[in-house]
């Protein structure tokens, strides 16, 4: 084992601070449980459908054009990279949870009322609706764009309250109440049914949206229908996590103030350019000597991926001549195993964690004693979740790696047939007036592959979770979201970035290469780091013996 691993290991903890006999127990009640999922469900249900209704709104004010949606992702994803690590700062320095919290939901719905305004407006001028509308405004090229920047600011803010929200959630509320290793709604079955909770409104909150549109026969009743969901969520979200906070006196307890922050002690109250740049980069410096920042890193890398269910994947897949209702099809199967993920990972993680999976306590020096709780029965069940979260981490991404490649290798044959039969295509098209389908074998190859690499995506996205949640200290967990976002939109915007420098069909299957290099980088980044806490990958020895006594067997 690596020298430096057990210094790693020996993080503060919120846990190991709460060893007192009159501190409050931890864990929920099945009440508290199921409000504090009402809380996140509804901030997530909104938050996805927003995200999937912008972008109808943005193709239907500027119907000829991709500059448009283009302009505004990237203008999400940078003001996301300028501000999402103060907004982390932000969560982990208010010292009342439920304050926190329900600011995050109201300035997050009032982004979306507000929004929603500004886009009823730009949607009605007499250019997009026609002079028959029974509400129209002249057309107005200026203040049409006008409107288009106050929507994308309102856009901005919206995200941020939503980071802002996941945050605390996520970093702060979850981790406090989460009961001890093993028992009900500790904190891997806690991160596993939010993360089913977001994989769901993910699924049916755009097609819920999609199809109101599609039944009402109007773009600016579906901008209506989402500020009255944001406006109705409100006093539900606020009411349920009230109720939370109220039972709950862990969550009651005032937070105590972080460390003062170097940057602020040598320059005093940031209020200069100069002074917030700096604690800007600050919250870099801390992310990056973290213990945890590789597996983080690895995560945000795969947010590069172009073979993800995004605008310009599904464009490309039109494009070569997928229908819709295919390709809807081929999306709700990858969602099921994107959702069984979530059953799957808790399983995986107490499996991979017993201890006759892997080497004795003895043999491995730096587990010792890693407990987010204090006492030997409970810190030993902790080492074995933490050592579950590191393996079934690994088979998450390898699961990835494997997949990705004949998801790559389908795109680049239906690319190669694409471009030996364009001549064809071209004349069927005008003759039969439809574009012809890509091979049906590839085509199983590509989607099969596809859905069966989501589960490993997210699981390694739940394990690197709560590896975060467990490894970073108290202090900086919310500081740490808030610059992980920030380093994840970095890849959102590299990823923006190169589908608009490689616009053409046909150098789609060069994004799909860079895509498979992407997730054997973030494979080979995260292995390293495992290695380098556990000292192995693959316990050979053990496996040498399996051969024999199998051969022997025989």
């Amino acid at each position: 084992m690596d020298s430096d691993s057990e210094e790693s290991f020996e993080v503060p903890n919120d846990r190991n601070l709460q060893d007192d006999s009159d501190a409050p127990p931890r864990g929920l009640t099945r009440s508290q449980a199921l409000n504090l999922y009402v809380s996140h469900a509804f901030s997530t249900w909104n938050a996805r459908g927003y995200e999937f209704a912008a972008i109808l709104f943005t193709a239907a004010a500027y119907p000829d054009t991709l500059t448009a949606a283009a302009l505004r992702m990237i203008i999400v994803y940078f003001a996301m990279i300028l501000f999402s690590s103060s907004v982390g700062q932000w969560v982990e320095r208010s010292p009342n949870r439920l304050r926190t919290l329900l600011s995050t939901i109201l300035c997050n719905r009032g982004s979306v009322i507000f929004g929603s305004f500004f886009w009823i407006l730009i949607l009605s001028q007499e250019d997009l609706v026609g002079s028959e509308a029974a509400f129209i405004l002249p057309t107005n090229a200026a203040l049409k764009g006008l409107g288009f920047a106050v929507a994308v600011t309102f856009g901005i803010i919206e995200r941020l309250s939503a980071s802002g929200n996941l945050i605390s959630m996520e970093r702060d509320w979850v981790v406090t109440v989460a009961a001890p290793a093993g028992n009900p709604y500790d904190l891997t079955h806690l991160n596993a049914v939010m993360r089913r909770i977001d994989l769901v409104c993910k699924l049916i909150s755009p097609i819920l949206i999609a199809a109101v549109i599609s039944a009402l026969g109007s773009i600016r009743l579906g901008v209506v229908f989402t500020g009255m969901t944001s406006l109705i969520s409100i006093p539900i979200e606020i009411f349920s996590a009230k109720r939370v906070w109220n039972s709950s006196p862990l969550l009651q307890a005032r937070r105590a103030a972080p460390p003062p922050n170097p940057t602020s002690a040598a320059h005093g109250t940031p209020r200069s350019w100069v002074a917030k740049t700096r604690q800007y980069f600050h919250g870099f410096e801390m992310y990056f000597s973290t213990s945890v920042w590789i597996p983080s890193a690895a995560l945000a890398l795969l947010h590069f991926n172009m073979l993800t269910w995004r605008a310009t994947f599904i464009t490309y897949l039109i494009n070569i001549g997928y229908s819709l209702n295919t390709i809807t099809i081929a999306r709700a199967i990858g969602s099921v195993f994107e959702i069984s993920s979530t059953v799957i990972t808790p399983r995986g993680i107490e499996y991979m964690g017993k201890a006759h999976h892997h080497s004795s306590a003895a043999e491995e020096p730096d587990e010792a004693g890693v407990g987010l709780i204090a006492g030997n029965q409970e810190g030993n069940r902790d080492v074995q979740t933490l050592i579950g979260l590191q393996r079934f981490g690994l088979w998450g991404m390898s699961w990835q790696v494997i997949n990705t490649f004949p998801v790559v290798l389908a795109l680049w044959a239906i690319s190669a047939q694409r471009d030996e039969t364009e001549f064809l295509t071209a004349v069927s098209r005008r003759i039969i007036g439809e574009q012809a389908s890509p091979n049906i074998g590839w085509s199983v190859v590509l989607f099969s592959f596809l859905a069966c690499s989501r589960l490993g995506v997210w699981v390694f996205d739940l394990t690197t979770q709560q590896l975060t949640q467990t490894l970073v200290p108290a202090h900086q967990r919310s500081s740490f979201a808030g610059t992980e976002a920030s380093v994840v939109n970095v890849f959102e915007l590299l990823g923006a970035g190169a589908a608009i420098a490689f616009p053409r069909t046909d150098q789609y299957r060069w994004l799909a290469l860079a895509s498979l290099i992407t997730v054997v980088i973030s494979w080979i980044m995260y292995a390293a780091w495992v290695r380098h806490r556990r000292g192995h990958l693959v316990h050979w020895e053990k496996l040498a013996q399996g051969f024999c006594v199998r051969g022997g067997s025989w």
